[in-house]
């Protein structure tokens, strides 16, 4: 999973306004131009998407409208600044959502979020993870949830079932632990601890990310709550266990439990495949169901000189037959809710995961809050391990965050 770059922020802040400016090849992002060669960066998921994602393009230049030249870029990140700054952007690119932000202050995306077909089949937590100041600039390719992933040999020998609230979750963590080996290992990180905080009612800033939120009883009431089963001995982190994330701790039985997003089907079936298990919606807390969503935008450049064309091309992959085509072998999830019942039918076993499209809180903010949110691991670090209070984590996070917005 790809979290904020520092890079990317600072060589974007870089890109000059008036290169946003291109050629619209004759009429903007309107009508349907034809004849056009367009170029598509995007970055590594798997070999198997890659070639999904060729196979898709290939279809696309058959059709005979357009001719896209696809470019997977091992240094995505770099290869896509390079070019923005230098005025020679891709018609097409990736667009992670915690980069979106950064996109949108620097003028280099050509809004097209509601020009392509139905709009209002994407999942509304997508469509506001790439949205800025009220501009909604591009459509999700795909999406993924945090869910709770438990091994289900363990369960059925402690007799357990899936927990649905957070007491019954402490149970079968204090249940599931023997030395070495906590209940549930997640990461000490925001972007895990944040289902808490969506589950007690609280977030690190208001919705339209302009004020700090942090000193709030539900927020208290969230980190308290990790923070206790950390002591407890019956949450864990994958460092203290001897792993690098979630994942791996769970696939080689350091712990029960997991709380990871869809990606790690294919690192259990890779990596782990003798390691029985199954998904479950995480359980709700004092307001209710919570998780976090990621996901992925088709960005269009400002600059691209084919703008037309590169929209038509953006609305045949977030088509519902092709999204479904794309999808239909991974578990990264179509952002159209119409297509949810369709890729679940042979794979019933992720239900979980789409569920909470219906109610996942995006994680995203504006430019130059990474700085917080840095701010805000290093405490829930220190919370894990038993060295810091949850006030203090409260009061250096709120500064940090209110230091950035004003």
């Amino acid at each position: 999973m790809i979290r904020p770059s520092r890079l990317l922020t600072i060589l974007l802040s870089t890109v000059l306004l008036t290169a946003a400016c291109g050629d619209d090849g004759g009429g903007g992002t309107e009508g349907n131009a034809t004849g056009a060669k367009l170029t598509m960066f995007a970055f590594s998921s798997s070999p198997a998407e890659d070639a999904v994602l060729r196979k898709a393009v290939d279809d696309y230049n058959k059709q005979g409208r357009n001719t896209v030249d696809l470019k997977v870029l091992p240094e995505y990140d770099t290869a896509l600044t390079t070019a923005l700054s230098g005025g020679e952007p891709p018609d097409v690119f990736y667009v992670n959502d915690n980069k979106l932000p950064d996109f949108g202050k620097n003028g280099v995306l050509e809004p097209i979020g509601d020009k392509v077909d139905n709009p209002g089949d994407f999942y509304d937590t997508l469509k506001q993870s790439f949205t800025y100041k009220g501009t909604y600039y591009c459509a999700p390719k795909d999406f993924s949830t945090l869910q709770l992933v438990y091994n289900t040999a363990d369960f059925t020998a402690a007799g357990l079932t899936p927990p649905t609230t957070w007491d019954e979750l402490t149970a079968a963590a204090k249940a599931l632990t023997k030395p070495g080996h906590p209940g549930l290992v997640l990461g000490p990180e925001f972007y895990r601890w944040g289902v808490f905080m969506a589950q007690a009612g609280a977030w690190p800033t208001n919705d339209d990310v302009t004020k700090m939120t942090m000193d709030t009883a539900e927020m208290r009431t969230a980190l308290q709550y990790v923070t206790d089963n950390h002591k407890a001995g019956w949450f864990g982190t994958p460092a203290a266990v001897g792993a690098g994330w979630g994942g791996e701790a769970f696939g080689k039985a350091l712990t029960s439990m997991t709380i990871e997003g869809n990606w790690i089907v294919g690192a259990m079936k890779n990596d782990f495949p003798n390691t029985k298990y199954a998904v479950a919606e995480l359980p709700a807390g004092p307001k209710g169901k919570g998780t976090m969503s990621y996901s992925v935008c088709y960005g269009v450049a400002k600059a691209a000189k084919n703008k037309a064309a590169a929209l038509d091309f953006v609305k045949f992959l977030t088509s519902p037959d092709e999204q479904y085509t794309v999808t239909k072998e991974f578990p990264v999830m179509p952002s159209r809710k119409s297509l949810a019942d369709k890729w679940l039918a042979d794979k019933p076993e992720l239900k979980a995961f789409v569920a909470g499209g219906d109610y996942a809180k995006k994680s995203v903010f504006v430019p130059g809050f990474s700085t917080a949110i840095d701010t805000f691991n290093d405490g829930i670090q220190g919370l894990a391990k038993g060295n810091k209070q949850v006030g203090d984590v409260i009061t250096s996070t709120q500064k940090a965050g209110t230091d950035i917005l004003g």
